[in-house]
């Protein structure tokens, strides 16, 4: 057989590419539902990362690292610091923009937002940095913000990474103050991870600050663990392939979206509405939903809700989006209701009411009641070991019900509640937005 060549070569070029979308997932917890009966079930809607296959596809860095030089951070601590920020450097490549900042009872700037040309000037700059006075938290992000917004664009990943391990005493201190800033930054696509070292930070501020910009946040015990922490954000900032990330969730007449467990999310009638600034490659992050449906009869199958996604693909960056949906059956008959049962939706959706048990438990424990606060760890950790068995066992729901009866001792003892606070904070955080690490 003969062919032209050039004619062929044309042929293949004209071969459509699929380029990789983000995968949606529209699920129920209970596939099939009793008859009869209006009820509440548990929707989730998840979103799925697809695999980066080489550095060349994953999009430029814009980052600002924010560092705390006061007083209390003399000694191992900066040092610690300023190695770990020495680590993550080293990992950025020229396409990059960096910039370092520090703050105590001022703010200077280290290293202006610049391309990654010279890292060894970048790292010598840091070496330089001494400790000062006081803790101009709020200030310092906003350098940091500042220095981002030079060179913000879509196309980039946008992040402030704050290292803090005292309170917030010079300028706004509240936590009200830093939710808003968190906020308003996130609104402009530019996240904040927070890091809070050591057992005097304040671990509401911090946390508020990262998940309202719907950045990460983490609780480090010990100067010693800041390199691990430090390489493993940035990787999470590495490998971003969406941004930007709209989910409209639709019910049927007569379908009621209750509540979401884990996000802010705007309902309107029979739509929801969220979404996220980014999501990470082969990282799955969602949304439980609380959701009221009618009575309906035995056999009856329904739809339960649809869902459309819009995002920007990082690697095409082209503007892309998938829809998904899902249905419930009704049935006269227990044990097919039992057998339905999607296990690992109910995980996710007894995890979710676990945490939110968890924050009241700490909550009481902040207004002095220790005892109330001791039986609500307790009764959370009987409510999760209830529902692992009945799905027939379930090692990640015992996890966390081992977790809550640590807390339920520690309530007890001033002397390892602070840590033990900063840590359920922490974990609160990280279970609802799915954090990586």
């Amino acid at each position: 057989m003969f062919y032209n060549s050039l004619l062929f070569q044309e042929f293949l070029a004209d071969i459509p590419t699929f380029a990789e979308q983000l995968e949606l997932t529209v699920a129920t917890a209970k596939p099939v539902v009793k008859s009869g009966e209006k009820q509440t079930v548990a929707l989730k809607i998840g979103v799925k990362g697809f695999e980066l296959e080489s550095e060349k596809q994953r999009p430029p860095l814009n980052i600002a690292v924010v560092i705390d030089r006061s007083g209390s951070m003399n000694g191992e601590k900066i040092e610690r610091a300023k190695s770990a920020a020495i680590g993550a450097v080293q990992q950025l490549a020229e396409k990059d923009i960096v910039s370092v900042i520090t703050f105590d009872d001022t703010v200077n700037v280290v290293f202006p937002a610049s391309k990654v040309s010279d890292k060894t000037n970048i790292i010598n700059k840091i070496k330089e940095i001494r400790v000062g006075g006081s803790t101009a938290l709020y200030a310092g992000t906003q350098k940091g913000y500042e220095e981002v917004k030079k060179f913000y664009e879509k196309g980039l990943v946008n992040r402030v990474i704050v290292l803090s391990d005292g309170l917030a005493n010079v300028g706004p201190s509240s936590t009200d103050d830093f939710a808003t800033l968190g906020k308003k930054y996130g609104g402009e696509g530019i996240s904040v991870t927070t890091f809070g070292l050591g057992a005097g930070y304040n671990e509401d501020l911090m946390v508020k600050l990262a998940s309202a910009s719907d950045g990460n946040h983490k609780f480090i015990e010990k100067a010693d663990e800041l390199a691990d922490i430090f390489i493993k954000e940035f990787n999470t900032a590495l490998s971003v392939v969406a941004q930007d990330v709209k989910a409209t969730v639709t019910l049927p007449e007569g379908f009621r979206p209750v509540r979401s467990l884990n996000l802010d999310t705007d309902i309107a009638g029979q739509q929801v509405k969220f979404g996220w600034n980014q999501i990470y490659s082969k990282h799955e992050r969602f949304v439980i939903l609380e959701v009221e449906i009618p009575p309906g009869t035995n056999g009856q199958k329904r739809d339960l809700a649809n869902a459309v996604l819009k995002y920007r693909n990082m690697e095409t960056k082209n503007e892309d989006n998938v829809s998904g949906k899902t249905e419930i059956m009704y049935s006269d008959s227990d044990q097919l209701v039992k057998d339905s049962i999607n296990k690992p939706v109910y995980e996710e959706y007894i995890e979710l009411l676990a945490n939110l048990r968890n924050k009241e438990a700490v909550a009481l424990r902040d207004k002095g009641d220790i005892s109330g606060a001791e039986r609500a760890f307790k009764s959370n950790a009987g409510f999760l070991n209830d529902n692992a068995a009945a799905i027939g066992g379930s090692k990640k729901l015992k996890i966390v019900g081992e977790l809550n009866i640590m807390q339920a001792a520690d309530a007890k003892d001033n002397t390892k509640w602070g840590n033990t606070r900063k840590g359920a904070v922490d974990m609160q955080n990280r279970t609802a937005n799915q954090q990586g690490y």
